[in-house]
């Protein structure tokens, strides 16, 4: 990290290429722009959990991605914030990126072309190799971190596992060859880069299975990977967020060992990825716990969390852009 030390970091959740709900949120947050990027107060510095890009089909805000992007580069360029990779950059990188067969690393089916579309549409030079998504945002996309430890604050896209976190510390998706390994979770490159950046996975009972908020039926739900569940849990009490249409049937014991679990008496860790409900009240999942994603993707409330030392995360210290 650069720049001057901050007593206050403004944490932000996914952005998802909505610059006018980033334009109000920073406002609110005392930054001004100057014409360049946003200018924090004295002592502020802010941080951006991923996701800046793809808007959700029907949401998409023309140029939103475009300029969401310059806004959070320029701000990081001038020592002026931090930013960690989600899951829909590592897709993009993916998609266009071809492997040794020729073949993207993410497939262009109509579901991923779908999700990215909003992203296409705000460079249409995309397949240009001196465009300016290829030659600039294709390269700065795969220097951004994976996630940020400053001892005593933590932030990552989707889960803080500390095994796969490590295993992930020398590696870079400037290099083709972990790239390549990375964008399939059989390896384990892949199946690291995925509990990091999309969270922790397990499988419903058998017979059982659900339609996500895309319309996606999934036989496997997100869990509440900071928690120490013991046998006996049930399905409906370890999804994240709360799903009513979880059955109140135990989790399968063998696949518990997946969860890392988080401490209590760890550092504040951040994260997003999770789309809470819009409309629910920003609150921590936990005292040193907290998820930032409420939805700004569909038009709910871009969030942040002001962060100001506290081991014990405050509620008067969210702030909602609508």
């Amino acid at each position: 990290m650069s720049g001057p030390v901050a007593t206050s970091h403004d944490i932000i959740g996914d952005i998802h290429g909505r610059y006018d709900r980033l334009e109000s949120l920073m406002r609110l947050l005392g930054y001004e722009h100057d014409g360049v990027s946003f200018v924090p107060p004295t002592g502020h510095r802010a941080l951006f959990l991923g996701d800046l890009i793809d808007p959700k089909p029907g949401h998409h805000q023309p140029g939103g991605v475009k300029s969401t992007l310059h806004a959070v580069k320029m701000m990081v360029d001038r020592g002026h914030a931090d930013v960690i990779l989600g899951n829909h950059e590592l897709n993009a990188i993916c998609f266009h990126t071809l492997g040794p067969d020729g073949r993207p690393l993410r497939h262009h089916g109509h579901r991923n072309v779908r999700t990215h579309q909003g992203t296409l549409d705000d460079f249409p030079d995309h397949e240009d190799p001196q465009g300016e998504w290829r030659s600039l945002w294709m390269p700065w996309l795969k220097r951004v971190p994976l996630s940020l430890d400053l001892g005593y604050l933590r932030a990552v896209h989707a889960c803080w596992h500390p095994e796969h976190l490590a295993y992930l510390a020398d590696k870079s998706l400037e290099d083709d060859g972990f790239l390549l390994a990375a964008s399939s979770k059989a390896n384990p490159e892949g199946e690291a880069i995925e509990a990091v950046l999309k969270g922790i996975d397990i499988p419903l009972p058998p017979g059982y299975s659900y339609s996500d908020n895309s319309g996606i039926s999934r036989r496997h739900f997100r869990a509440r990977w900071w928690e120490h569940p013991q046998p006996g849990v049930t399905c409906a009490a370890l999804v994240f967020p709360a799903d009513g249409r979880m059955p109140e049937l135990p989790v399968d014991p063998a696949a518990l060992h997946v969860i890392p679990g988080y401490p209590d008496d760890a550092p504040p860790v951040f994260f997003g990825h999770y789309f809470k409900p819009v409309g629910q009240k920003p609150a921590p999942e936990q005292d040193n716990i907290v998820c930032l994603d409420h939805g700004a993707s569909v038009g709910g409330p871009l969030a942040a969390y002001q962060w100001q030392g506290e081991r014990k995360l405050k509620m008067e210290h969210f702030v909602e852009a609508v």
